[in-house]
Parts: C-alpha cells; structure tokens; sequence
C-alpha cells in the first residue's frame, strides 16, 4: 500500500504536497519570498460548481471560458492548512481543509463560518440542495468520522453516517442519494439518504475513488483491486465489473455512453457505460492518479504533464510537459485548468500551449514550509477559485 501522502493525491481527494496527514490545527505562518500581488478587489459571479470534477459525472466539464490574463482579485486565509478542491454554489465557496469545513463568500473571501468536522477531511466537499457533505477520516475513538452532512447557510451539523469508517473519497450526491468512496485502510463503498440512512454499503476494495453517478449506475475504480465496477444505485448490486492493468486510484468519468478510467501503468480505457465492454485503450507517459477530464477529448494528468486523447478512438491529440504533477484537470470551452505545485495553469484545449499562469505564495510554520495547489482550479463566471496547502483561498480573474 502506498504512503498516506500519496494516497491523499488519490480518492477524488487533493494533489498534495508535503505535509498532508498531519494536523497543525490554526497557526500562524509567515511568508517565503515575494509574495504574490492580490488586488483586494470583488469579483462578481453567478454559478455553481456543486463538487468533486464539477458533477456527479466526475467528468471535469465548466460552461463558458476561463479569464484571459488574470491576476489575483482576492486571497483568504482562514488559519488552515492542506485544502482541497473548493465548491462554489451561488454566492458561497465550500472549502474542506485538514480537520475543518470553510463558508466562504465569493465575492469579497470573507468568512461566513468553520466547522471542526474530524481528525481529517481532506477531500473535496459537496453541495447538494442547502446541504454541504463532506468526508472525514483518521478518526480515533474520541474523534467522528464517516460521512457528515451540515447546513450550507451556518455550518450546522444535521447528521453523520458511517461513522465506523475512515472515508478519504469525495462525496457524490444526487437528487436520490449520496454516494460514498473508501479510504486508505477501508474498503467499504456506500449509498445514504439524504436524512442519513445507509441504504446499502458493499466492500469493494481499498482506495475506492468518488463514484461517478449517472443513470441509475454508482461507477467505482477500485483502488488496490484493480477493476471498475458498476453498481445499482438503488440495491448495491453488481450490474458489471472490467479487470484493469494496475491500481485504479483515480476517480472514474462517465461521458454519454462511456466510461473514462486510468490507472497506475498510464493506461487510459474507454468503457461501454452499460456493459462494461472495453471500447479502447491508450498508454500515456507517467502513472495516472487523478481523474481524467472528459468531453470530446480525454485530458489525462500523469507524472510531469498532460495528454489529451480523442474521445472516440484513444488518438493522441496533444501532450504538454509542466515539470510538476498536476492536479486533476478541469476543461471550459477554451481552456485546461491545472495546479502545478504553486502555479495555476491554463493551457489550450486545441494543443496544449500554455496560456498563462498565476503564482500562489509559500508559508511557513516554524522550520516547514506549506506550498501547493492541493485541489483542482474552478471556474465560474470567469472567475477561477482554488485553494492551496499554504491555507489560502484564491480568486482569479481579469480585473
């Protein structure tokens, strides 16, 4: 089994860099070098980007264009560490950090409110009908864990399911359920009501990425058992299952009719999303770990870069080298979006040329320093939110 750090890059979770696992709780951090120029000005938005790789697809996909040449319009920090991918619905951003769940508005970063949820949380939370979800993990037997559910407008807690278990994915909810991941020593995957109740738990395998939930199928990738498989939603029960070449650590997509998945060896496969059926499969240059963004084109992070693959037949369309391990890619009409260890990237959709890029600062905290885009960049409205593991929320845009 691999380290917890670089399993907390795994499980629709974070791209971590350095310390994740360990809880500082507040601190007081001091900067390292320049830091980069915040504006202090309001963006203006209206959208949403309600969890994990945009929807319960996992599919990557945000309406409208990314900002052409944006800088920094404002930057928080809410005396944390080690965030993961924000969710944003309406005026409000949801940020998981390690031990805490972050309301922030979007327009100016101040904060709404924090609630302590556990040990650890380092996966992205989830928004679903005024409903914030989030998964907590490491938890010893004075500490919960599982699955909590609060109120989107104070934070309050409304319940909390699974709490036998350490769940490091990120939460998929739908208008049915919420659909539930495993973690890094749990193998068991779950549907629960939205008032709380298990409606059926299966184990499947440690490292069990988020689901991507589409048409009365919950899609797994396995983690440490090497397969993808399909599950009714509504019983739990095995509707196929597809064998791969490796570990199957990174969240599965489904686009239309199919499935998108990689593993470990860098081999991405295209599924029949009803039977399971291979339909092709490509090789690209570095492991693979986090999801793969899909519409017409397959973006695939991997080891020190990007590769776009053609939906329909695996041809590769571009491959793009950032000398860093990016995060899970997020695609707009125009653009990739990326964190590469403290830079957020944008590339072009056509062929991968790098459009620009915006630094995010280092901290300290006494003799270590916190850097790194630790979640996926999102998009709304032109405006680009990410969080760090420094502990900062960032707004992006064109000014």
């Amino acid at each position: 089994m691999g380290s917890r750090r670089h399993a907390l890059a795994l499980l629709g979770s974070t791209a971590t860099v350095g310390l994740s696992g360990c809880l500082f709780g507040g601190f007081g951090a001091g900067e390292s070098g320049p830091p980069p120029t915040v504006s202090n000005r309001r963006v203006e938005t209206a959208g949403s980007v309600p969890q994990y790789q945009v929807d319960a697809d996992n599919a990557g996909v945000l309406p409208g264009a990314a900002p052409t040449d944006p800088s920094i319009a404002w930057r928080r920090t809410p005396n944390r560490y080690d965030a993961a991918q924000p969710v944003v619905d309406g005026d409000a951003i949801y940020v998981a950090f390690d031990g805490a769940l972050v309301s922030l508005a979007i327009g100016d970063g101040d904060e709404s409110w924090t609630v302590d949820a556990g040990h650890a949380s380092a996966a992205a939370p989830a928004v679903h009908d005024g409903t914030v979800y989030l998964t907590v993990w490491n938890g010893g037997e004075s500490v919960p864990r599982g699955l909590v559910a609060v109120d989107a407008a104070d934070g309050t807690e409304r319940w909390r399911a699974l709490t036998d278990n350490d769940v490091n994915a990120s939460p998929t909810p739908t208008d049915d359920a919420v659909f539930v991941g495993g973690g890094f020593e749990n193998s068991a995957v779950a549907a629960v009501e939205h008032d709380g109740t298990v409606r059926w738990r299966r184990d499947l395998g440690v490292y069990a990425a988020a689901p991507a939930v589409v048409d009365a199928l919950a899609v797994y990738a396995t983690g440490e058992s090497g397969s993808v498989v399909a599950l009714d939603t509504e019983t739990g029960e095995t509707v196929w299952e597809r064998s791969v070449d490796g570990r199957t650590t990174a969240a599965p997509a489904v686009v239309g009719e199919s499935v998108v998945v990689a593993d470990e060896t860098g081999t991405v496969r295209r599924l029949d999303a009803t039977t399971g059926e291979e339909k092709w499969h490509a090789t690209v240059d570095g492991r693979v770990d986090r999801s793969v963004a899909v519409d017409d084109v397959a973006v695939v992070a991997h080891d020190g870069g990007l590769t776009a693959l053609a939906l329909a037949g695996g041809e590769r369309r571009w491959t793009t080298d950032l000398d860093a391990d990016p995060t899970a890619p997020i695609l707009t009409d125009d653009a990739v979006l990326v964190g590469a260890e403290r830079d957020v990237v944008a590339l072009a959709r056509s062929d991968g040329a790098e459009r620009w890029r915006v630094e995010t600062r280092e901290r300290s905290y006494t003799d270590v320093f916190l850097s790194g885009v630790t979640g996926s960049p999102v998009v709304v409205d032109g405006t680009v939110v990410v969080a760090t593991q420094a502990g900062d929320v960032y707004a992006l845009d064109d000014g």
